[in-house]
């Protein structure tokens, strides 16, 4: 028996060093004496340029939900395979509305924005970045400077609200009790005053004036050009030395939090970040996570019954540079290679996806 038993731990051992030294990534399970939880784990060497990370939307829209599995296995085309993939922002779970509020980087455009938590960036080759990050935007008129916007997709009850929707947004849009300027092809086409189901053409967009500001829309014209710009501004990471990461190249993110790590320091502290609910401050809970090793190795994770600062005590010990949550509780999920390793208890608004280019030998 004893025998038997050594055979078949060395057989383990021996399909677990394979694992580790042939494929670009691997599930596992790791246990933590020092918070006495198990983590499940995703390790994915993102130096591997045939990886990359895809920002997955629920149906194609800002303002939608589905499942994890639909949207991770939405990325595989003909030239690529689905590697796997874990929640993303908070949303609008409760009231129907399924509207995200993190921040969404897709192919270097900004299709949402937080300005809440925390980020995590890739650039193009795989560079990677976690902070708190603030993100303004600067509209231009026949190339000058001549308005701003509060944020991207996302609606704005506020009398002075000043909301940008792009393509993406892919829903009905309402100017009631305000002004919308369309624009299509950079090009403004019409102006238009307490109107419904307002749709964004393609490669065009909708500024919606709410009612205290409508007086702006003066400023433009049929037939002006129309552009705008958005800044980033990084609270903790140097945008100014060479070696970090800059979030002008970022061309996948995605924004949630609080972040637990960021720049080798522990950080789990949801009020600095504007988070006041107990169950993502304080209280225990499912908890989806992730971040990257100084190796520049991607790393995602769920936890049972856990609170932020276990959490981050466990990134600390996974010696992880930067590190932050997902939204958690029902939403908390992690697929990898066609299966669930935590299953999820709802539809989620986003997802980050990981693929792999299929690469003829």
């Amino acid at each position: 028996m004893k025998k038997i038993f050594l055979v078949a731990f060395i057989i383990a051992c021996v399909t677990v060093t394979q694992i580790y030294a042939f494929s670009p990534y691997v599930s596992y399970n790791q246990y933590f004496k020092s918070v006495n939880k198990t983590a499940k784990i995703v390790l994915i060497d993102t130096n591997n340029q045939t990886i990359k990370p895809k920002v997955a939307r629920a149906n194609e829209k800002i303002a939608s939900a589905d499942s994890l599995k639909n949207m991770a296995d939405g990325k595989k085309t003909a030239t690529n395979r689905v590697i796997g993939g874990i929640n993303g922002t908070y949303f609008s779970a409760y009231d129907g509305s399924n509207l995200p509020y993190g921040t969404l980087i897709e192919d270097g455009k900004v299709v949402h924005i937080g300005n809440y938590g925390s980020v995590m960036g890739f650039t193009a080759d795989n560079k990677m970045i976690i902070d708190n990050l603030s993100i303004t935007i600067d509209g231009y008129i026949n190339d000058e400077k001549k308005f701003y916007a509060w944020g991207l997709n996302h609606p704005r009850s506020e009398k002075d609200a000043i909301v940008i929707y792009t393509e993406e947004y892919n829903a009905p849009i309402s100017s009631k009790g305000a002004k919308a300027v369309i624009v299509e092809n950079g090009v403004v086409k019409y102006i238009v005053e307490n109107q419904d189901n307002l749709w964004v053409s393609q490669n065009g967009c909708i500024i919606v004036f709410n009612e205290e500001v409508k007086y702006l829309v003066e400023r433009f014209k049929v037939g002006n050009r129309i552009s705008y710009e958005c800044n980033f501004e990084s609270q903790n990471i140097d945008q100014t030395l060479e070696s970090n990461v800059k979030w002008k190249d970022v061309t996948c993110a995605i924004g949630a939090g609080p972040s637990l790590i960021i720049d080798g320091k522990i950080t789990a502290n949801g009020a600095q970040e504007g988070f006041w609910e107990s169950k993502i401050n304080t209280s225990r809970a499912q908890r989806s996570f992730i971040g990257y090793t100084y190796e520049n190795k991607f790393v995602m994770g769920t936890v049972s019954n856990v609170n932020l600062k276990e959490l981050a005590q466990i990134c600390k010990e996974m010696n992880l540079k930067g590190a932050m949550c997902m939204d958690g509780g029902a939403s908390s999920s992690l697929y990898y290679q066609g299966k669930y390793i935590t299953s999820p208890g709802r539809n989620i608004n986003n997802a980050l996806v990981f693929t792999e280019e299929i690469v003829n030998q």
